[in-house]
């Protein structure tokens, strides 16, 4: 059926129409109640410092709040499990089962029943074979289990993980993951500004679709050209209220001047002068209007003056007609472009050097707020992927708070973008909020183009998303190359082993030793024993020389081990060397991803210069011992005499190679007569300009130094600089920045010549310059001259040495590694280790885990390290904001656009066109956010406020539009207007706007399953029948036709026989129909509506017509299951009160009468134990006091005869007089007295009776 206002006579086959349930505050408020003692028991459990432990979560349990989300959404299953109980065969079962009645039940969404009793918990499954007629009420209660997070209890405790599964939140399994949700628990977000970002009357969003249409802001720009001819407004304004300002207005202040000039005097009356030009809420004498709603007004003025497609729809990125993301801003900062774009407004829209600030803050507050953050860091370049992470978490944070970013600093920012999802629907949110960033990244980078996107934004989207899948993939295959260990030997050992002697649990375990053949050395040596996987390493168990001292041989135990043993050695080669090539393209690519991070400029100056790569060490040089030996003793006194006068510290080569750094280079460039340096540290995949460093080589003049000698000898200490950074980041891997200074030694490694190019060859953006191949005669350079390790020290390390071999060899030392790998993970180890969480962050950077990893778990190093990096990874560090962004972005993206792609069409951004609210992810996320501060402005006026003047209604631009939008409004003086963000009327009159009826913020009844409502329908049926029964038993009763005659005669108007007589026969019609009805002959409609029912003539004509069989199936009544639900649970869970809406209904049936007018809920809602029902409406119509809202006319007291809802409250009241007289008379009294009131006439007021007990 069509939606009809409620308000409107003569409507047919609807039920009484639904109430308007005024917003409540109570749900928040009890649900941050909840989320306090969540918090607490969080971090209880999250005190542990080893972050990538499990967190456990099992016995924890919180106190449900009356009133709270999770309270009131268990209360219809709690009601419904509490009567399942309640039945006999229920107990019969219990008494079979041997449980007590006194047990606490509960139904989970696996369908278990759990018995609680003594301490004690009892679970059994099936209980609907053990006693069917259960059947229907465990099906619901698994369904609402599986909706409210997995229980349905009668316990007023739930557990922490139900609480997090019903709110939506993602279930913490580290230590890391809960407090991540900790964190966001926590979260307050900033409030948006009092003006929002300045566009909400120009420019849709969340809750505002209702703009200025394009007439309006033709209108108003002609009323300011009018007004001041041609003149810029903001120009005008400015010299007038803001003049004697002698120079250009910062940025930094530009907020504080725009409030200034908006809330002064003359600017209050431009307002008023355009809101009575343009016909506005205000410009009558009794339409108050606030300062602050005139002052939208005027920034609104102001933007539309500044250019013409203001409020209209703009090319991508253009603002004003100006590209801020324009293929040749790629790598430029905010600051730089922003600049470009006042330029852009001095030379072409009438915008001085003076004002230029102000007028682009205005401009970029609601196109590009990215641009506004506070203390915007001059290293953060457009087109960058922390670029892209950045514009990302400005969207989602201008989506909950319009305008609020521009109040935030950028360590605000960053500490957002640290925060990982801790809902789906905040995934989703995050996915979607990256849309536009990726797709601008793309356009910067030259992937795709304008027209591209243009013609398609969707495909341009999917061009756009595998290249930067691409590049974040690059990242994470590096990543995980660098932190996969390479094979070795005892590894490979161990495989064979496994394979040939399965099942064998001692394989490295020392318990073998040597029976015989024992060498004349070993046999002097003191016996050890040894495991096997170290004899199969030095091919020593294939010998059968060793064996278990006691108990079954080895070779007995596992016969197929030894006729199927193969060397370690080819195998470890083969894998070594497959493994090894990997690791090596993942190094080359760990130091480009380094160097095309570099700014624009410095990539041009080391590709186009002469480039020099230095080397940095501690000088070695030192007293060298006397290395000949003297003929005779005479000679030899002399020499000793002679060396030690003339002696001198010498380096030697073999010393210079040892202490020379592993872990970085300088790289030089001299490019247009200007020498620059960058300090590329290879281990930490950084590379960062030095210019300090630059000087010294300069003034040193080590450009011009011969290459560092490999020779064998001793040569003259080398010059020791004091170094402008320092040495241990080179010598020992320490986090670049901690020190600046230090001493040592800078050597030539050698040099690479300049590229010539072609001077109009066009600098490549960083993505493109990663995928080309002009950084890698470099790379391959710095890896070959001063690899981290080489391919043979990394051989000699995965080969490793058994004790045996040593023994063998002759060694006594232990077996250390000879690379001191675990020396750069010291401030690592510190950072970690300690209590400050800011300080463990800094560790976790400081590790580089990315490139170290390798060198850690080859050499083996000891436990502490290996937990480090265990627990490093568990915090989540990342090559850099690509990997979070990319992969993140790769696997959600495309997803929660299908069945969207109008928000594709013409290359318009998302975000820029506002969201429609048939996103229902959007939603639950933006709701999600908006839980953390209580909830919208609209939704607090709304609470606060008279619900007859501001509500939520639906809207069409004009009558005969398809578009529908939901929308605030607010009624001055009998008419609708727009709500803006001040609580205020603003605007022309708002023509086709309905106020809904009902609420939906929580959507309570949209939670419910459709098993529930049609469980509802299955118990309200008798129900239904017994009331009819019991109204024609009554009326049929000659001993109460005195008593009966006073509601036949109160709402139907005609007490008389023939009166009596037809009231009879339609109950006896009502009554056949009733007795048919099944279950199956509803249709479950989750659309909104204002009725809770709704009968179709022609679907009830046919079910008439048919068979038993097929009328049992046939549908024919529509049941709104939202308003249904609601009711059924607002009337205190009464299937009378679901029967009357039945019985109701069934009277627009056989006896086919419509719905002139109806009984209303009350103003003041439920009271007590009664539904009660204001039946002063059909005491008008019954007495012919009641007029067509729509005409004016009286309409006839006969057709209280034909009105449906009169019908269905007779029949009510009749039923209440069989089984409740006492209630029945005082209701009969109460509407006496209102009938002597009004002295037979209009009755005005709520005449309430009461109905239904519970």
């Amino acid at each position: 059926m069509t939606i009809i206002n409620s308000d409107t006579t003569f409507q047919r086959h609807l039920s009484r129409p639904s109430a308007y349930i005024q917003p409540k505050d109570h749900n928040s408020q009890k649900d941050n109640i909840e989320r306090q003692e969540i918090l607490s028991k969080l971090k209880r459990r999250a005190q542990d410092q080893r972050y990538s432990k499990e967190v456990s979560l099992e016995g924890a349990s919180i106190s449900l709040e009356s009133g709270s989300s999770l309270e009131e959404a268990l209360q219809p299953a709690r009601v419904m499990l509490r009567n399942m109980v309640e039945k006999a065969s229920f107990k019969k079962l219990l008494m079979k089962l041997q449980l007590s009645e006194h047990s606490l039940f509960e139904v989970t969404a696996d369908g278990q029943v759990k018995a609680h009793y003594a301490g004690k918990t009892l679970s059994f499954e099936g209980a609907s074979k053990l006693a069917p007629d259960l059947n229907d009420d465990l099906v619901v209660l698994v369904e609402m289990a599986q909706l409210t997070g997995g229980v349905v209890t009668l316990d007023d405790q739930v557990s922490l993980t139900q609480w997090l599964k019903f709110h939506r939140y993602l279930l913490p399994r580290t230590v890391i993951d809960a407090q991540n949700l900790i964190a966001f628990l926590e979260q307050r977000n900033p409030v948006s500004p009092t003006f929002g970002n300045y566009w909400e009357l120009i420019k849709a969003g969340k809750n505002n679709p209702l703009t200025m249409s394009s007439a309006q802001c033709n209108r108003l720009r002609a009323l300011i050209k009018e007004y001041i001819r041609g003149q810029s407004l903001l120009e005008h304004l400015s010299g007038t209220i803001l003049g004697g300002q002698s120079t250009p207005f910062k940025r930094s202040d530009a907020e504080f001047y725009l409030k200034t000039l908006v809330s002064s005097s003359i600017a209050l009356i431009w307002a008023k002068g355009f809101v009575r030009d343009l016909d506005w809420y205000g410009a009558q004498d009794n339409q108050p209007l606030s300062d602050e709603s005139l002052q939208q007004i005027l920034l609104t003025a102001l933007l539309l003056d500044l250019h013409p497609m203001v409020g209209g729809q703009e090319p991508r990125n253009q603002v004003a007609g100006f590209d801020l993301y324009a293929a040749q801003h790629i790598e430029k900062s905010f600051a730089s472009v922003q600049t470009e774009f006042e330029k852009h407004l001095i030379n072409n829209h009438r915008i001085t050097e003076q004002n230029a600030a102000l007028a682009s803050h205005l401009l970029l507050a609601g196109t590009a707020p990215e641009f506004l953050v506070k203390d915007l860091p001059p290293t953060l370049l457009l087109g960058t992927p922390q670029w892209v992470d950045y514009c990302r978490t400005i969207a989602v944070q201008e989506i909950i708070s319009p305008g609020s970013s521009r109040s935030m600093t950028h360590a605000q920012i960053q500490h957002l973008m640290k925060s990982d999802s801790v809902t789906e629907s905040q995934q989703t949110l995050n996915a979607l909020a990256a849309v536009d960033p990726v797709i601008d990244w793309a356009l910067l980078n030259g992937i795709v183009t304008h027209s591209e996107v243009n013609r398609s934004a969707k495909d341009s989207l999917e061009v756009a998303v595998a290249a930067y899948a691409r590049h974040a993939k690059t990242f994470a295959e590096t990543a995980d190359a660098l932190s996969r260990p390479l094979p070795t030997r005892k590894s490979v050992a161990l495989d064979i082993l496994k394979q040939v002697a399965k099942g064998c649990t001692y394989l490295e375990i020392d318990v073998l030793h040597q029976k015989r053949n024992r060498t004349l050395v070993d046999a002097y040596a003191k016996p050890f024993l040894i495991s096997p996987v170290e004899l199969h390493m030095s091919n020593d168990l294939q010998t059968g020389d060793w064996d278990l001292k006691h108990g079954e041989s080895i070779y007995q135990a596992f016969p197929k081990m030894l006729p199927n043993l193969i060397s370690p050695d080819g195998e470890f080669y083969r894998q070594f060397n497959r493994d090894y090539v990997s690791h090596a393209q993942a190094m080359s690519t760990h130091l480009k991803l380094a160097l095309s991070s570099l700014p624009l400029p410095d990539r041009a100056q080391l590709l186009r210069g002469q480039v020099t790569i230095f080397a940095v060490r501690p000088s070695v040089a030192k007293l060298h011992p006397i290395t000949r030996p003297p003929m005779n003793p005479l000679s030899a006194t002399l020499d000793v005499i002679l060396k030690v006068q003339n002696r001198v510290p010498m380096e030697s080569q073999k010393d210079k190679e040892q202490a020379t750094g592993r872990y970085g280079v300088v790289v030089c460039t001299y490019f247009e007569g200007r020498l620059s340096c960058y300090e590329l540290f290879t281990l930490h995949g950084v590379c960062r300009e030095n210019a300090e460093l630059a000087e010294l080589i300069e003034r040193e003049n080590l450009l011009h130094t011969s290459p560092r000698s490999s020779g064998k000898y001793h040569s003259h200490p080398a010059p020791v600089h004091q170094l402008p950074t320092d040495i241990e980041c080179y010598t020992h891997a320490v986090t670049p920045g901690l020190v600046n200074t230090s001493r040592g030694v800078i050597e030539k490694i050698g040099e690479l010549s300049a590229t010539h190019l072609p001077s109009n060859t066009e600098s490549k953006g960083y993505y493109q310059s990663f995928y080309s191949s002009e950084f890698d005669p470099l790379v391959n350079f710095v890896l070959k001259h001063r690899p981290i390790a080489t391919y043979d020290e990394l051989v000699k390390e995965c080969w490793g040495q058994t004790r045996l071999e040593a023994l063998r060899a002759e060694r006594e030392e232990d077996l250390n590694t000879f690379l001191n790998i675990v020396v750069p993970f010291k401030s690592c180890i510190e950072d970690i280790s300690s209590d400050d969480l800011d300080r463990q962050f800094q560790g976790v950077a400081a590790c580089t885990l990315e490139a170290a990893m390798t060198l850690l778990l080859v050499v083996g190093a000891i436990a502490k390290v290996a937990s480090i990096a265990a627990r490093s990874m568990t915090l989540a560090t990342k090559a850099s904001a690509m990997a979070k962004t990319g992969l993140g972005l790769v696997s959600s993206l495309l997803n929660p656009l299908d069945g969207v792609p109008d928000l594709l069409k013409g290359g318009a951004k998302l975000l820029r066109k506002g969201f429609n609210g048939s996103i229902a992810a959007l939603e639950n996320a933006t709701s999600d956010f908006r839980k953390l501060t209580s909830q919208t402005q609209f939704e607090q006026l709304a609470r606060a406020g008279d619900p007859d003047i501001i509500r939520l209604g639906t809207w069409r631009p004009v009558e005969s539009s398809k578009d529908l939008f939901r929308v605030w409004g607010i009624r001055q003086n009998d008419h609708w207007y727009a709500l803006n963000r001040h609580g205020q009327p603003w605007g022309a009159k708002l023509k086709n706007f309905e106020p809904t009826k009902i609420w939906h913020l929580f959507k309570l009844d949209k939670l419910m399953p459709a098993s529930y409502t049609r469980k509802l329908l299955k118990d309200a049926l008798p129900a239904s029948k017994a009331k009819v029964d019991d109204a024609i038993r009554v009326l049929t009763d000659a001993s109460l036709e005195t008593d009966s005659g006073k509601i036949v005669k109160l709402l139907l108007g005609d007490n008389s026989s023939q009166g009596r007589r037809k009231l009879l026969n339609h109950l006896n019609e009502v009554k056949n129909d009733v007795a048919k009805v099944t279950p199956d002959n509803f249709v479950l409609d989750t659309a909104e509506s204002q009725s809770y029912a709704a009968l179709n003539p022609a679907w009830y004509a046919e079910w008439a017509r048919a068979t038993p069989k097929d009328a049992a199936q046939k549908k024919f009544m529509r049941i709104y299951t939202h308003n249904f639900n609601r009711q059924y649970r607002t009337e205190g869970y009464s299937h009378d009160v679901l029967a009357d809406d039945i019985v109701h209904e069934l009277f627009h049936g056989a006896p086919n009468t419509l719905d002139h007018s109806y009984a209303h809920n009350p103003i003041s809602g439920r009271q007590g134990n009664y539904q009660r029902v204001d039946v002063a409406p059909l005491m008008n119509l019954a007495s012919g006091h009641l007029r067509d809202p729509g005409t004016l006319k009286v309409i006839s007291k006969a057709n209280a005869f034909n009105n449906a809802d009169s019908f269905a409250l007779t029949t009510s009241l009749l039923s209440q007089l069989s089984k409740d007289p006492v209630s029945y008379r005082l209701n009969i009294e109460t509407m006496l007295k209102a009938l002597e009131r009004s002295q037979n006439g209009y009755i005005g007021w709520e005449v309430l009776v009461k109905l239904n007990p519970v």
